[in-house]
């Protein structure tokens, strides 16, 4: 991992901004935007918008050193969600990914939803290979349920992404606490499941993004409980555990994004990239 210390704070290419009701304008002036807020965190995935967040957050980042960010991308779920944790689609993921990212290694490789037996010896060791090239740094599992319980065993995995909120049940914070006590960097996700926010109708394509997605979670019954808490009290939640190391968050509003880092307690940066 980049010897930067990460933000609290880190930043998601994913959603709409992985869409076009984003224009890829927009989303380069959000990641500007995080940078120069202090976020230097930044995490995509390569089944986003057929690669179109990686591609996006590559053009976002060009010119701006290494050091001074921790890129995160995934690989498993690929381009076209297609899935496949065989050693041969991981490396074909990983080198299309780099290059949709215009870079020569990534800080950390996530795993995206393994089941346990697909973390098999085979990928362990055909990994282990690339991160000895230093195509990444870090090897993490994100998930939700069993496949993080099997990678905390692992001694190849050194980091987990899962969800950090209000919601989290009896098995899911122990997980992350044992992920803890073994000295494994942990990243927090759906930070803001379950808040409540403000009804409105908007035209902007991004606002029709989210009500799509609501209309969906409506008809497939994965609505999330409600909290009761505002999204800023829901994210303020998951940024004071003690167990999680960065919260990823994303939002296509440079004004909520502005307010969420200074949320994180992140000071604006006076260097250029």
């Amino acid at each position: 991992m980049s010897a930067l210390a990460l933000s609290p704070l880190a930043f998601g290419v994913t959603g709409p901004l992985a869409s076009p009701a984003v224009s890829a304008a927009r989303t380069r002036e959000l990641v500007r935007t995080a940078l120069a807020q202090g976020i230097t965190v930044f995490d995509t995935g390569p089944a986003y918008g057929h690669g179109r967040a990686e591609r996006r957050l590559g053009e976002a980042l060009r010119g701006v050193r290494e050091d001074r960010i921790c890129l995160m991308t995934k690989a498993g779920i690929h381009a076209g969600k297609q899935r496949d944790f065989s050693p041969g689609a991981i490396e074909m993921s990983l080198k299309e990914s780099l290059e949709r990212l215009k870079r020569k290694r990534v800080d950390i490789l996530w795993l995206h939803g393994p089941a346990p037996d697909e973390l098999t010896p085979a990928l362990l060791r055909h990994l282990g290979a690339f991160k000895a090239r230093g195509l990444f740094d870090v090897l993490g599992v994100c998930g939700r349920g069993a496949e993080l319980d099997a990678a905390i065993e692992i001694d190849e995995i050194t980091a987990l992404m899962a969800p950090v909120n209000s919601q989290l049940d009896a098995t899911a914070l122990p997980r992350l606490e044992r992920a803890k006590a073994r000295g494994m960097t942990v990243m927090g996700i759906e930070a803001l499941a379950g808040s409540v926010h403000q009804a409105r109708l908007s035209p902007r394509p991004a606002d029709l993004w989210y009500l799509a997605r609501r209309i969906k979670q409506g008809l497939t019954g994965t609505v999330p409980k409600q909290t009761g808490l505002t999204p800023e009290d829901a994210l303020k939640w998951a940024l004071d555990q003690p167990y999680c190391d960065a919260v990823v968050s994303t939002t296509t509003n440079p004004v909520h994004l502005t307010a969420n880092a200074t949320l994180a307690g992140l000071e604006p940066e006076a260097s250029s990239a």
